[in-house]
């Protein structure tokens, strides 16, 4: 079945799943770069302090997310769309209101829960359940709803900022994420969303409860995947979130990332329309390095040149390597650790990637404050990512080596 007749045949599900990784935009780094000029001079903060802040506020959100992401498992998914999309509503709102350090960090709190952490996260796991012969198609299509908000919010919020400020900006945002709560919440029922994606196999809530994670902490494969998940949000967050001081170093046009995010965003929907093909056919397994190989090399070549047209090639590489990490991420989960407790299990990678976006952009912030290079960053960056090729060779493993499914203890 072709990508047009599987979405046709699948059109309520997809769209569905579409929506909610389109809406995570809100919480997701790319998108709050976009008011971080306005709010630092609007509050008066530094680089370095403003990333703390930020960084800290992350952390908490991931605290959060390892502990609720699990009950994804057991619980009505519309019920926990609805309290995830009200969360992410309200954090718009105290972000418009905020006069001070707090309301800052509480509004970034629930941003990065709600919308990096549980939205991305209801439509993963959702889907990972929902299929399994064509697991990786259903996520290459649900996933363009990551490059579709990167693609459309940066046009529409610098326009507002442009004419009305960001606190207006803001606003704009909890009012449209209060409009789509009932959109979302009639079109689950509709489509069987919600039956869809919680496993008949048992009694769920007894399957939370017996999850086992001291398991999962013993299996190798885990420390493989966390690893090589994480780079790439740890190394883009800094990347993306000091893009303004990585331009400056080079030399580069103050709008130049703005013109090369649209390259950036277009290629990362089309390889990860291309990774669903590559999953249904070869497994999320077997091509599992690929992405990091593309990472690498967007890594190299920023290091080394200064052309202008080389920041254009280091986003369409960026956004090739995530457009194909996306969904091979998810399924490489369903593949080895099958999908009956996949929300415990997806919370835990989501935490660990959700923290790892939490310390770059202050790690990178301290890194400029003290003058250094930007090559610093570029080039370690780069030497980690070749360790993660080498270390991903390791997962293409024996049927006979896959950590037990059911993951009770």
């Amino acid at each position: 079945m072709n990508y047009f007749n599987f979405f046709k045949a699948n059109m309520p599900i997809i769209t569905i799943g579409f929506m909610l990784t389109f809406f995570s935009s809100f919480g997701q780094t790319f998108f709050i770069s976009l008011y971080v000029p306005e709010i630092m001079k609007d509050i008066n903060m530094s680089k370095s302090f403003f990333g703390s802040v930020y960084g800290v506020a992350t952390v908490f959100s991931s605290i959060v997310l390892g502990y609720v992401g699990k009950f994804i498992d057991c619980v009505d998914v519309r019920k926990y769309t609805l309290l995830t999309l009200l969360l992410l509503g309200m954090s718009c709102a105290v972000m418009a209101f905020s006069t001070n350090i707090g309301l800052v960090f509480l509004g970034f709190w629930g941003l990065r829960l709600a919308g990096q952490g549980l939205m991305s996260h209801i439509a993963n796991t959702s889907i990972s359940k929902i299929y399994t012969s064509d697991r990786g198609s259903a996520l290459s299509l649900t996933s363009l709803g990551f490059p579709a908000g990167e693609l459309i919010f940066p046009l529409m919020v610098g326009a507002i900022l442009f004419s009305a400020g960001w606190r207006y900006s803001m606003m704009l945002n909890a009012v449209l994420i209060l409009f789509m709560i009932p959109v979302i919440f009639v079109a689950m029922k509709k489509s069987g969303f919600h039956a869809h994606s919680i496993q008949k196999t048992g009694d769920n809530q007894a399957q939370v409860e017996s999850f086992s994670r001291r398991v999962l902490l013993k299996d190798p494969n885990f420390y493989i995947i966390a690893i090589c998940s994480t780079i790439i949000p740890f190394v883009v967050t800094g990347l993306f979130f000091h893009q303004g001081s990585l331009a400056q170093f080079k030399q580069w046009p103050a709008g130049l990332f703005a013109s090369g995010m649209v390259g950036y965003a277009i290629l990362r929907a089309l390889f990860s329309i291309f990774s669903g093909r590559l999953i249904d056919r070869y497994s999320a397994k077997a091509i599992f390095p690929v992405f990091l190989i593309i990472f690498a090399s967007a890594l190299l070549i920023v290091t080394i040149f200064t052309h202008t047209l080389i920041a254009f090639l280091y986003l369409f590489l960026i956004g090739m390597a995530i457009g194909l990490s996306g969904p091979v991420k998810t399924a490489v989960l369903a593949e080895v650790y099958g999908t009956e407790n996949i929300g415990g299990i997806r919370s835990i990678f989501s935490t660990l990637m959700v923290l790892c976006t939490a310390v770059s952009p202050a790690l990178f912030g301290l890194v400029l404050d003290r003058n250094w290079p930007f090559t610093y960053i570029t080039g370690i960056s780069f030497l980690v990512a070749i360790g993660c090729i080498g270390v991903s060779f390791r997962l293409t493993l024996p049927e006979s080596l896959i950590f037990d499914e059911n993951l009770e203890g």
